[in-house]
């Protein structure tokens, strides 16, 4: 079912999968048409995911300066206690993008090294990165 093309989130995020990816692909006879790298400083990083709150009872999600609920720690939908979940603190948050750093950073120069790689500015408003990530997928369709 991916005789048209495929797209892989999250993968692969080490030089070795990396290697291990185009192995496969070399085996099936493919290989890979770009590496999309969606840059995100660490402060925006920081900001976006220590912000977000989320109601437990419903599951309703919440920012506070992107999409605050209209009374501040209350859900807008059945009124209980929005939380910031474990894994959206500072110092978690912190330890996943260093993390991100010592792994995939290697990844970003090994694909650029190939000129597979394609970045798109993740700061941009949703749409636009939207717009950037369909124009680079059009150009490969060409």
């Amino acid at each position: 079912d991916c005789s048209n093309g495929f797209l892989l989130d999250g993968y692969p995020r080490t030089v070795n999968q990396g290697e291990a990816l185009k192995t496969l692909l070399d085996e099936k006879g493919n290989s890979l048409d770009t590496a999309l790298l969606i840059k995100v400083p660490r402060e925006f990083i920081l900001s976006r995911m220590t912000g977000r709150r989320v109601c437990l009872t419903c599951g309703a999600s919440y920012h506070i300066k992107f999409n605050p609920p209209k009374v501040d720690g209350k859900c807008n939908l059945c009124g209980c206690d929005l939380v910031q979940r474990a894994d959206d603190t500072e110092e978690t948050v912190n330890e996943r993008i260093d993390i991100y750093e010592a792994q995939t950073q290697p990844l970003i120069k090994y694909y650029d090294d190939k000129n597979l790689l394609s970045a798109v500015d993740g700061t941009l408003e949703i749409n636009s990165v939207f717009e950037s990530i369909c124009g680079i997928l059009e150009e490969i369709k060409k």
